[in-house]
This record gives C-alpha cells, structure tokens and sequence, in this order.
C-alpha cells in the first residue's frame, strides 16, 4: 500500500480542512487522482496546489504557470510567482497533504516545492502530511557529493547529493531534522514495502512526473543524463526517449557509440541512431547520437554514465559543445547550478582522467548516505 492508499483508508484526517500539493502522478493504486478519491471519501478538499509542470502536468520545463479553478476547488501555482504557499493560503486550511511521484535526484523540483512549503508550514504551524511512494532508482548507489552552498538553486539545495537515496517520507524526515525542527510533519509510509525491491514496477501505475520522464527507464537514466541540459547538446527533448538519446548534428553516431563501448561501462549498451527533435535544441535539425540502453539496472550508475557520455564527446568534439548560461543569471553557467559546483566543469573542459572526475565528484556519496541511514523507513 502507498501513503496515500492508507491515508485515504484510515480516514483520521476527514474532517479537517486539507489543502492538497499533487499532480497528476498523485494517485491511487487503483489509479483514481487523489484528489478525486478525496472527494470520493468524503474529505474535505478546500484548496489545491501544483508544483513545476503544474497541478495539470502539461507544462514543459521551465514554463511559469497561474493560478486557477478546478470543479470549483482553487488552484494555486507553486511554479511562477511563488515557489510555496503563502501564509494567507494556509489560513483557511488546518492540514497541507503532499502527494507526488518524484524519481529520487536532486534536479527534481518537487523536493524543493516540498521543503518551501514546510518552511511556511514551520512559520504557521501548520500541519503537513507527506505520504509515501517508492524512489524508482532506489537499488542504485547514493551518487555525487552533497551539493556546495554557493550553488544551491531550486534545481539543487539542502545538502543533497545527485541521487538521494530516500523515498519523499524519508526525505521529509531528512528536512525536519536539518532545517526545520519545529514543522509540524507527519509522515505515511508504505506497508509492504522493502528497500530496493522492484516487485512494486508491475502492480503499481506509473504516471509520468513530468512531461518529458515517460518512463522508468527514463528516470533510471535521468541522474546522468540531466546534465546534457546545461550544454548545447540534445538530451532527446523532442524525441519520443527524452534522456535517453543524446546528439547533436556535429556528432557522428557511430564513432561516438564506438567511443562509449570502450569505456567498459557497467550495466548499460549504446546503439547509434539518427533523430530529428520536434522542439528544444535543434529543432528540425537532423541529429546523430546515441540511444542508452540500461541492460543491468544493479550495475549501472547514472551520474559517471551521464559524466562518461559528456567527456567522451568533449573528447570527440573539442570546440564544438558550448556551455549554456544560467537563465536567471547570464554570467553564470547552467551546467554548474546542474553539477552543484563548478570544478565538474573546469574538469571536462581540461579533460582530466575520467576516473579522476568520477571519484571527485562522489568524494562524499557514501558519507551522505551513511549519515542518513537513520532516517529510512523500510528494511532491505
């Protein structure tokens, strides 16, 4: 049972006046919208809230949504003028309940919509509720080091490594603990549930979390290949296996999967392929690249896969991949808000030993995940 199943059976909470954070991955294991079996079951639903993507989940990345009605519920953006609510929006409501699939990387926007709004919850002593789901890449490995202050952002923050190795419950446990002692958190685990067990891929739905992470392959990869985001190259938006494929028109496909299979990596075949995106960078361009293809999701590493992809091609290519700025400030680099830091960076420009790189970057995983074993909820 999810959360949210056992908090929709128990019924503790039905008479309070609860404000819902979700999206359209907050559902049932039947596959009904929370927000829907909420009102099925008599609870009293007096707001909605949608993170990045909106309360819809339609918008592309990055695309600022308002604030509407729904069945005559208001909805108010996370994603715009406002990263939280505010403390009028709380005033009505006695519970906040949080409800989204999110795939366990730092990138992921929903961790950071979730901490804002305990933040404001902590002001108002308002209730949160966060209900458990599985972390999909949860059998992998906690990747790269906790995230340097300098470089915190709403794509990264609060000490976090590339991949968290937590489920959204145990996050939240993680947040009251570090940052906000006095939030009034309740947590609702899973039951029957066991740490990197993968059983729950064939009995509960997936919705994707956003429109461009169809899958759970894609979530698998996505620790990695996130990062082709902060460059000129395609990370597949446009295509129909959105991080998955990585090209560009100047990269010849097979040279660069060649190039790849050299590297030994574990668990993970390139295929070459040709693509033409639809929309993002290169438009209408053709494209060659390589198609990832995780044979051995135990074995394979996300983050050293993606670092591998983006130093073979530097390698390939010198010259041609351009490092894009930071939308909100130009003399900034993306690729860094992404990395956390700025010495990744400087490293692949150098083309320092790849190994080199890999080790530095993850100097801390294992001390990160070590220091918050206390917090998992879930046995092996």
């Amino acid at each position: 049972m999810t959360g949210i199943d056992r908090f929709l059976s128990e019924k503790k909470e039905s008479s309070k006046k609860i404000g819902l954070i979700t999206n359209p991955t907050g559902i049932t294991s039947r596959g009904i919208p929370v927000w829907q079996a909420l009102i099925n079951e008599g609870f009293n639903l007096k707001a909605l809230f949608g993170p990045e993507h909106g309360f819809r989940g339609e918008a592309q990345d990055a695309v600022i949504v308002g604030d509407e009605f729904f069945k005559g519920i208001p909805v108010y953006s996370l994603y715009g003028s406002r990263l939280a609510p505010d403390s009028a929006m709380l005033s009505n409501l006695d519970t906040l309940l949080f409800d989204i699939q999110e795939v366990g990387c730092r990138y992921y926007t929903y961790l950071y919509t979730l901490a804002y709004s305990m933040e404001v919850c902590e002001a108002t002593g308002t209730e949160i509720i966060v209900t458990d789901r599985p972390n999909p890449i949860l059998d992998k490995s906690v990747e790269g080091s906790p995230i340097e202050k300098e470089f915190e952002s709403f794509v990264g923050g609060f000490g976090l490594p590339v991949t968290t190795g937590l489920t959204i419950c145990e996050y939240a446990l993680y947040l009251k603990d570090n940052f906000f002692p006095k939030v009034n958190l309740k947590t609702i685990p899973m039951e029957g549930y066991r740490r990197n067990n993968h059983v729950w891929d064939q009995n509960l739905a997936w919705h994707l979390p956003s429109p461009n992470l169809p899958t759970r392959d894609t979530a698998l990869v996505y620790p990695g290949t996130c990062l082709i985001e902060g460059t000129s190259l395609s990370e597949g938006r446009g295509t129909t296996r959105p991080f998955e494929i990585i090209g560009a028109p100047f990269i010849d496909g097979e040279e660069l999967r060649e190039a790849l299979r050299q590297q030994d990596l574990p668990g993970i075949i390139f295929t070459s392929l040709f693509f033409t995106p639809t929309f993002s960078k290169w438009k209408g361009e053709t494209c060659e690249g390589v198609l990832l293809n995780v044979t051995d999701r135990k074995a394979f590493r996300p983050l050293a896969t993606g670092i591998t992809i983006l130093h073979t091609i530097l390698s390939l290519y010198p010259g041609k991949v351009i490092w894009l700025p930071d939308w909100e400030k130009e003399e900034d680099f993306f690729f860094d808000k992404l990395a956390g830091t700025d010495s990744l960076r400087n490293s692949l420009d150098e083309l320092e030993p790849i190994r080199n790189i890999i080790d530095e970057i993850n100097r801390d995983a294992a001390g990160f995940e070590k220091r918050n074993e206390k917090y998992y909820l879930y046995q092996e």
